[in-house]
């Protein structure tokens, strides 16, 4: 005659705990990668962006056309490109003419799973450009 242990159904238990951490596991690991791909987005953007908006700031000083006209073309510049990038220029400050400094946002959501409260937000970066300081 069998004997039923006290056992019986242990192993569905721990098969069960198991999946659960494994879910856990690969949902917090997909919502650590979205957020360091945004972040290198939104790094990206701002990079790109100064660079082209500090490219027309130097032209303009260069082919005569200081002042406001040449901030506002400066980073329209800026907020296209960061556009192209998928960012969204936040600011954008011409310093001295031709030294510029961006602010840009990259929304970012943890894969399919939608924006989760307190999780999901965007990946902010800020980006200087202009030419180098004259060596003294």
């Amino acid at each position: 005659m069998r004997q039923h242990s006290v056992d019986r159904g242990a192993a569905t238990v721990l098969v069960v705990g198991c999946c659960g951490m494994s879910l856990v596991l690969v949902l917090g690991l997909a919502l650590v990668l979205g957020a360091v791909r945004g972040s290198a987005q939104a790094r990206a953007a701002a990079d790109l962006s100064a660079l082209a908006a500090a490219t027309v700031a130097v032209a303009g000083m260069r082919y005569g056309d200081p002042g406001e006209g040449l901030s506002s073309g400066a980073c329209a510049v800026a907020a296209h490109v960061a556009a192209l990038n998928g960012a969204r220029l936040r600011s954008c400050v011409l310093d001295g003419g031709v030294n510029v400094t961006v602010s840009v946002a990259v929304p970012v959501a943890p894969g399919h799973l939608g924006r989760l409260p307190g999780v999901s937000g965007p990946a902010t970066a800020v980006a200087r450009a202009g030419p180098a300081p004259p060596d003294p």
